[in-house]
């Protein structure tokens, strides 16, 4: 049994299968032990009268003891094979919870499934998982469900940053692990940034950002290339990260997109979100998001 855990986050009963199928796919390959945590909250602050201590804690054990009920049989029947812990926690925030209770060197990732329909494609914990998560973050998209399907690793190669050359190295191994063992293709790509306005003034043109970019790109990034022999596996395209990534990913067939994140916090990141957020607003593929705090090279093993 491998010591590293999967840790499986849920937020809705509706929606725990589809993290729960990807996390047994992943500890029966490697054999990992999984920790199931679910939340529930009720906030009962704004009420006209007040509770009594007593009172609030019944409430939670109630609504907990009833989340329990729920998901046991699921837990039983989907698990099969599984070695998994199971604990309900009573949380406004499930993002702080994983902040401050975890040891996040004891996971290698936490999974979590991802809902899509015709009106939301992420919910509000989704961003803030996103945004805070201290381990890797897999969002597993309950719109589909596909075997050995292909990996695109989304790669900022232009910045000379040792961090940046870091995540880049993270986000390629986990690409090519995952595509080893699912037996799929693996991909990267970058995205040479042109300027909408400029491009329509005719003053910049896409083929000539993408001719030899790849020369042009810093040292350290383009030996990254050549020291994993990613050349022709290598996508390099112009425009808007957040158009072109979402167009390759359906071109190439990949049903997992992996992103590192910048950990944007404060006002600008929380309303405008950065351009992995843009990107990921446009993708209903599954997900795995590398926190910038964590480069694990190795956790998919």
């Amino acid at each position: 049994m491998d010591k590293k855990k999967l840790l499986v986050l849920i937020d809705s009963v509706n929606c725990a299968k589809t993290a729960l199928l990807h996390a047994k796919q992943k500890a029966l390959q490697d054999s990992k032990h999984i920790d199931i945590v679910a939340f529930s909250y009720e906030d009962t602050g704004n009420i006209l009268f007040s509770l009594s201590p007593e009172q609030v804690l019944a409430i939670q054990d109630k609504q907990l003891s009833l989340l329990r009920a729920t998901l046991e049989p699921l837990l039983k029947k989907e698990l099969t094979d599984c070695e998994y812990t199971f604990q309900t926690v009573w949380h406004e925030s499930p993002e702080q919870w994983l902040n401050n209770e975890i040891n996040a060197t004891n996971y290698d990732m936490a999974i979590k499934t991802r809902h899509i329909d015709a009106q939301t494609q992420f919910s509000e914990l989704d961003w803030q998982l996103i945004r805070f998560s201290p381990i890797p973050l897999y969002l597993a998209a309950d719109n589909k469900w596909r075997n050995n399907c292909n990996v695109l690793a989304a790669l900022d190669l232009g910045s000379e940053k040792a961090s940046k050359h870091q995540l880049n190295k993270a986000i390629i191994n986990c690409g090519l692990d995952y595509a080893n063992s699912e037996g799929c293709e693996f991909y990267a790509c970058y995205t040479v940034h042109v300027s909408p306005i400029l491009r329509d003034l005719g003053i910049v043109f896409s083929d000539e950002q993408v001719l030899n970019a790849f020369e042009k790109l810093p040292a350290l990034q383009r030996d990254l290339i050549n020291e994993y022999n990613l050349r022709d596996k290598l996508h390099i395209k112009a425009g808007l990260a957040e158009q072109v990534i979402p167009s390759l990913a359906a071109k190439l067939d990949a049903e997992l997109v992996i992103i590192g994140s910048v950990g944007n916090v404060g006002i600008k990141g929380k309303l405008i979100g950065n351009t992995a957020e843009k990107i990921m607003r446009l993708l209903k593929t599954d997900l795995l998001i590398l926190p910038p705090t964590q480069f694990n090279t190795n956790f998919l093993n």
